[in-house]
């Protein structure tokens, strides 16, 4: 009965280091970074980010859309399964870095892209 009672308590404190490192982790600031378009490196590719610019194309597809985002350093599109936002319309939002390749002949001449998480009405601090 004893050792039954110690396994339990170990059980709990587990649980609580469990959820205070969650806690911990959560509030600390570890979130995906906000970046500009200039600082989308290949690095990054399959990560999260934080991102804010202006719409400034728009390009619907059968099953989703993208658009173009444009801030100071450049400008990115950014698939999404939303709707499309206006043009001119300033965006944040959350999005996930991809990369398509596109060999042409001894060049490449891929780009960067962001599939949107989600639309966002401030961006983190």
């Amino acid at each position: 009965m004893i050792s039954y009672l110690r396994f339990v308590s170990l059980i709990h404190r587990f649980k609580s280091i469990a959820l205070g490192t969650v806690l911990f982790y959560s509030l600390c600031g570890c979130q995906a970074p906000l970046v500009t378009v200039e600082e989308i490196s290949p690095q990054q590719v399959g990560k999260t980010v934080f991102l804010s610019g202006k719409v400034v194309r728009r390009a619907p597809f059968l099953d989703n859309a993208a658009y173009q985002l444009e801030d100071s350093t450049g400008h990115i599109w950014v698939v999404t399964a939303q709707n499309l936002p206006r043009l001119g319309q300033q965006i944040n939002l959350k999005g996930k870095i991809q990369y398509q390749s596109l060999p042409f002949d001894t060049q490449e001449l891929g780009d960067f892209y962001l599939v949107e998480i989600e639309q966002l009405s401030s961006l983190p601090e």
